[in-house]
């Protein structure tokens, strides 16, 4: 049996071919275009060229969270697509924090109020662009988007609604609601009928699938990800790492949401909807490396291969990973971004050691907030590839030297696509729910307990 898995990434979008219960066969990777057309032809054109004409079983589609487009009457794109990373809504989301009160919102969604947010989006777009808002007729998130035109329904995943803080988050063991809610929708002037369906299975009206094939919203590709990496019961915690970093640790007790918020975490449920989870994100993750890179004007491969060839022990480079504020621990919008110095090497290093003392802070509240047991456990990430080259390994041998406690890392090539296509087979009813294979990952360092001290005391002052 073959199945395709699609994540479209903030950076890249990849489709995959995979056999079986996890074998990926062919990848095909593209950045990822603004505009909706070019994205709905890259993917059809993904599917064509990693099928190569075999029968595919099942198509799941992972994304990044809150990105969308508005649709006419006609379901066409209006403009380009509306990306999370764009800064546009914070005053909105101030505004909707006011009315209906900051701590009242979180509790409600599980989300902090913020610009990211596809309900401030709304509101910025009914206050700056009032044609586009009265055209109008649907929303589209970005999967959504994707499985609109390959089946022609309309829908979405629990835990793409989740991200858009338009979607109630109900008590720990309750059933998660079967739509968006009427009362936050009407704040920026819209109705659930114009969101998508939160019922994530579709079937494929033909071309490049045979008709009836099931076409799935696997969801938020950090979710999928930790799905399926095997992320799944309480107290096992993912570090997904693209060009943003999302730790995600599954709960097995509710823990209080004003506390979440007070660290500018959110609360979400798993894939499979059984446990919340405690989501902490940092958007310097690969943005940060590439940022870095850029300003110095050197080559990503060259400088990880130099920086890898230093001795293990810290570089003792200070650097502060936040272009634009820390979004957690410690919500500070006027954290600064600091830059190692040293030379080229030991520079590129003392960045991803700080990218993983920053890890190693989320993961550190997040136990705290779970009430768990100190240095327990152990995290699996993804999105850092195992690579032939000791440049590739670099970032993933230091999470392991600075996190607390063992590493694994999910062997796969693209696991979130590669989840996303056994998570389309998994709801279709083809697959038991599969894992994807992980191997450890070095050993924690104390040789680090010094310099990640000295990093919380500059990023806290």
């Amino acid at each position: 049996m073959f199945t395709v898995g699609v994540d479209v990434g903030s950076t890249s979008t990849k489709v995959v071919l995979v056999a079986g219960a996890g074998e990926v066969r062919t990848v095909r990777r593209a950045p990822t275009p603004s505009d909706p057309t070019d994205l709905i032809r890259l993917v059809r054109n993904g599917i064509r060229a990693v099928s190569g004409g075999v029968p595919v079983a099942a198509v799941g589609i992972a994304s990044m969270a809150e990105t969308g487009v508005p649709l006419d009457a006609d379901d066409t794109p209006i403009g380009a697509l509306l990306r999370w990373d764009a800064g546009r809504g914070s005053t909105d989301a101030d505004a909707l924090a006011a009315t209906f009160g900051r701590g009242a919102l979180f509790a409600a969604t599980g989300v902090r109020p913020a610009g990211k947010t596809p309900l401030a989006t709304w509101a910025w777009l009914r206050r700056t662009r009032p044609a586009v808002f009265d055209r109008m007729a649907r929303w589209a998130g970005v999967a959504d988007l994707v499985c609109l035109a390959l089946t022609g329904r309309l829908v979405t995943d629990h835990t793409l609604a989740g991200r858009t803080m338009a979607y109630r988050l109900p008590p720990a063991g309750a059933d998660l609601p079967a739509g968006y809610d009427a009362d936050l929708l009407a704040a920026v002037g819209m109705s659930p009928s114009q969101l998508p369906a939160v019922d994530p299975v579709a079937r494929a009206t033909g071309e490049p699938l045979t008709p009836g094939t099931p076409v799935v919203v696997a969801g938020h590709d950090h979710a999928v990800g930790a799905w399926a990496a095997g992320v799944r019961e309480p107290g096992t915690v993912a570090d997904s790492i693209g060009t943003a970093e999302s730790l995600i640790r599954v709960l097995g007790a509710p823990v209080p949401r004003d506390a979440v918020a007070a660290q500018g975490m959110s609360l979400a449920r798993t894939v499979d909807a059984r446990h919340e989870a405690l989501v902490a994100g940092s958007p310097a993750a690969g943005a940060m490396l590439d940022r870095f890179l850029a300003a110095r004007g050197l080559d990503r491969e060259a400088a990880l291969a130099s920086a890898a060839a230093l001795p293990d022990p810290p570089t003792g480079r200070l650097a502060l990973p936040y272009p634009s504020g820390r979004q957690c621990p410690e919500p500070d919008p006027a954290a600064p971004l600091r830059l190692p110095d040293g030379d080229d090497a030991e520079a590129t290093r003392a960045v991803l050691e700080a990218l993983s003392y920053q890890a190693r802070w989320m993961y550190e509240t997040q136990r705290a907030l779970a009430g768990e047991p100190r240095d327990t456990g152990s995290v699996t990430v993804l999105g850092l590839g195992r690579g032939e080259s000791d440049g590739a390994n670099l970032w993933l041998r230091l999470k392991a030297a600075i996190l607390p406690v063992p590493v694994r890392h999910v062997t796969a090539a693209e696991p979130v696509a590669t989840g996303a296509a056994l998570l389309a087979a998994t709801r279709a009813g083809l697959l038991p729910a599969p894992t994807l294979p992980t191997e450890p990952v070095g050993a924690p360092d104390p040789r680090h307990a010094p310099a990640y001290a000295e990093f919380l005391r500059h990023a806290r002052s």
